[in-house]
């Protein structure tokens, strides 16, 4: 399917127009629409969606198209860079303010506080643009469970470091590696909606130039050697200006407000921002003077402006604004919203545009909606007030079994028995690809696991089974141990211990993959075969004995593994588990050429590849290609050690082979080239080691920073290219 930015291109050129003419056909500018074209705005709002296609005069299906490419571009969108939010275009003021804050750089650490609305989130992301590399992480201080230290850390090295596989699960390690990755680097962090000091204090810089800027109600006097600033209401004159500045962006304002009025208004909206915008926009779409006197009925405070807005809205968006209260996240898609809004997805997207128009909503950068947090406490009080405890108890039933139906589905797409074809359907959102499911299951992973949190146990234990095929694809996101804890939890209260098996398992693997704590993972390793045997099921015996030597390894107890793993590769023959016995026999010989045995590692990799290419014994093609590769990268390099070229390259081609049908693991294809670059220097083929090179160079400029290079993969790199920039100095 073509991305929302190649259709608007092809639309454009195929009808002949111009970026500046489709612009003024549209009433959308040349600038969004170009951002568009390349990428940078995956997906846009309805209204602007539909004014493109009436600047292209665009009906019927290719219409209906356009659409739909906006919603998957808004669906496919990810923040995995933590972008800032959306910036206001009409910031007015605090000219001052951010003068000093800019002022104050390297390593500078800037509280700023204020009462809510005052615009303290705005303020930081306009401060923060005069820094080139910029970081947000909102830290939901309101929230009943605000984030912690370490999820914050998470969340911020993974966007300075992509490649990383896994954080640091204590503090103090996590808060020393960020220190270490942003040495020298010139960058900004804002962390919105701080609650207390021990917050962010392990975020701080511990040296220049790094910048964060923090939000927060409360001053946070106990952090020592900070710079603050506390915002206030705006004064007369920039109140007035901002009310003048949306009033002047609209191509066709109902009224013509005077200074008079529009000074009486900034007066019973106290001056505040967020106020001043709701009341702004309402102006829009109405007499100054009724505006007026509909907010001087009510007490002059923050509040008197979102009733004004709210009790002027549709019933349909009242509704919709309302319950989207009940968004257990810090975001929703607009899905999501048609869910709990009982409404067609086309009427809720033109109701979220709605609101967003009105100031009552916020679109963030990769097109998800969020609440400020006292238009969220706004909404459930209105909830509280206009829908009954039995209507509030259907809606959240609603919302939960959609997210959890929904989650179902979007794992099954990477599920061998499922996949694509046979992955079920759900209502209101259509996955045709893994890629689209992997998308719904990441930006709306908050709201899911929150519905799974209070689902009943065999629910839990059906949402785990269809995404663990999953969580291979998306191992750096915290949140599988909550799921498979859960999982764990449900398998022990309906007493099927061939279930504790099995999710025990999984657990492990988050210990081990996720969060490197191995000695949970030997923990719950032991528990998964301890209830494996009590269940007397042989295949979940031996993958649990599996999960207890990989834990042993990592630990070192190297001979205790070899122990364990000879017996799981027994036990999974035994059980005729295909899948398994390539599994098990792997780990076995890498255990063995850890140990210093690469003759008896050689002989099983060999059986390996014989194991996975026998058909009486081969499991499915994608783990066979996967086990092969292994074996004979091993391989490869034990017959290089042993100086045995020939051999070596043998290996090392059949193991590029393998990666290149694979066509997934970018790291391993270019260890895997450069690997067998220096064999062909070795063998003094210096124009197949300098083709390889070339190939290694291509495939690092394309992958960009999903690739890393670890020491001795540097260190062969640099052999190569020694050896060849020496052949082309004698050659001169």
């Amino acid at each position: 399917m073509e991305s929302f930015g190649e259709l608007i291109r092809r639309l454009r050129t195929g009808a002949g127009l111009t970026l500046e003419q489709l612009a003024e056909a549209s009433g959308v500018t040349d600038r969004a629409i170009s951002d568009m074209e390349r990428g940078v705005s995956r997906g846009p709002r309805v209204r602007t969606v539909a004014a493109l296609a009436d600047g292209l005069g665009l009906t019927g299906g290719e219409r209906e198209a356009l659409l739909a490419a906006a919603r998957a571009g808004r669906t496919g969108a990810t923040a995995t860079q933590l972008p800032l939010p959306s910036e206001v275009a009409d910031f007015t003021g605090r000219a001052a303010e951010l003068a000093q804050v800019r002022a104050w750089s390297s390593g500078a650490v800037v509280v700023i506080s204020g009462d809510a609305g005052v615009g303290k989130t705005t303020f930081a992301g306009r401060a923060a643009q005069a820094w080139p590399e910029r970081l947000f992480v909102d830290l939901r201080g309101l929230d009943e469970e605000p984030l912690t230290a370490v999820a914050v850390l998470d969340r911020l090295i993974r966007a300075v470091d992509p490649g990383r596989r896994s954080v640091p699960p204590d503090a103090d390690e996590a808060s020393a590696l960020w220190q270490t990755l942003i040495r020298g680097r010139r960058l900004v962090v804002v962390l919105d909606n701080a609650i207390g000091e021990s917050h962010v204090r392990p975020v701080l810089p511990s040296q220049g130039p790094a910048v964060v800027l923090v939000t927060s109600r409360r001053s946070l006097s106990g952090l020592e050697d900070v710079h603050r600033i506390r915002l206030g209401p705006l004064p007369e004159a920039e109140s007035v200006a901002l009310l003048n500045s949306i009033i002047s962006a609209s191509p066709s304002p109902s009224s013509s407000p005077s200074h008079d009025q529009l000074r009486r208004i900034a007066d019973l909206c106290v001056h505040v921002p967020l106020a001043l915008r709701i009341a702004g926009n309402r102006l829009l779409r109405g007499a100054a003077d009724e505006l007026i006197a509909r907010l001087a009925t009510g007490d002059p405070q923050v509040t008197a402006a979102i009733d004004l807005s709210y009790q002027q809205l549709s019933g349909p968006s009242r509704r919709l604004f309302r319950r989207l209260a009940l968004v257990p996240g810090t975001s929703t898609g607009p899905e999501l919203a048609a869910v709990l809004a009982e409404e067609p997805l086309l009427t809720t997207e033109d109701a979220l545009d709605d609101l967003v128009d009105l100031s009552l909503l916020q679109q963030r950068p990769d097109g998800r909606l969020e609440f400020h947090d006292l238009l969220r406490l706004y909404a459930s009080e209105a909830l509280d007030r206009e829908e009954g405890p039995n209507d509030r108890a259907a809606i959240v039933a609603r919302r939960d079994d959609w997210l959890l139906d929904t989650a179902i589905v979007a794992g099954r797409h990477f599920e061998p028995d499922f996949g694509p074809g046979r992955a079920g359907t759900t209502d209101i959102v259509e996955f045709t690809t893994p890629a689209g499911a992997s998308a719904w299951l990441q930006a709306e992973s908050e709201n899911w696991l929150a519905a799974l949190r209070t689902a009943g146990d065999e629910r839990v234990i059906e949402v785990a089974e269809s995404l663990h095929w999953y969580s291979d694809s998306w191992f750096a996101w915290p949140g599988w141990e909550d799921v498979f804890t859960l999982s764990c939890a449900a398998a022990d209260r309906l007493g099927d211990d061939r279930l504790r098996a099995v999710h025990e398992g999984y657990l492990v693997w988050v210990y081990v993959v996720v969060q490197h704590r191995v000695e949970e993972a030997l923990e719950h390793a032991r528990r998964a075969l301890d209830a494996a045997e009590r269940a007397g099921d042989l295949r979940q015996v031996a993958w649990a004995r599996y999960y207890v030597a990989w834990s042993l390894q990592l630990r070192k107890r190297r001979p205790e593994a070899v122990a364990q793993i000879s017996r799981a590769v027994a036990e999974f023959r035994e059980a005729g588990d295909r899948e398994g016995a390539p599994n098990g026999l792997l780990m076995w010989a890498n255990i063995l050429a850890d140990m210093g045995e690469p003759g008896e590692a050689a002989t099983l990799y060999r059986e390996i590849i014989t194991t996975v290419t026998d058909p009486a014994t081969a499991p499915p093609q994608h783990i066979a290609d996967f086990a092969q590769a292994a074996a004979h990268q091993v391989l490869s390099d034990i017959e290089a050690a042993a100086k045995r070229w020939p051999e070596a390259l043998d290996a090392a081609t059949r193991e590029i082979e393998l990666r290149e049908r694979q066509g997934e693991n970018v790291g391993a294809m270019v260890r895997a080239l450069t690997r067998r670059a220096a064999i062909h220097v070795e063998l003094g083929d210096l124009e197949a080691a300098r083709s390889d090179m070339t190939a290694f160079e291509t495939l690092r400029d394309r992958a960009g920073e999903q690739v890393t290079e670890p020491g001795p993969v540097r260190d062969r790199i640099e052999k190569v290219y020694r050896a060849l920039a020496s052949s082309r100095d004698a050659h001169r």
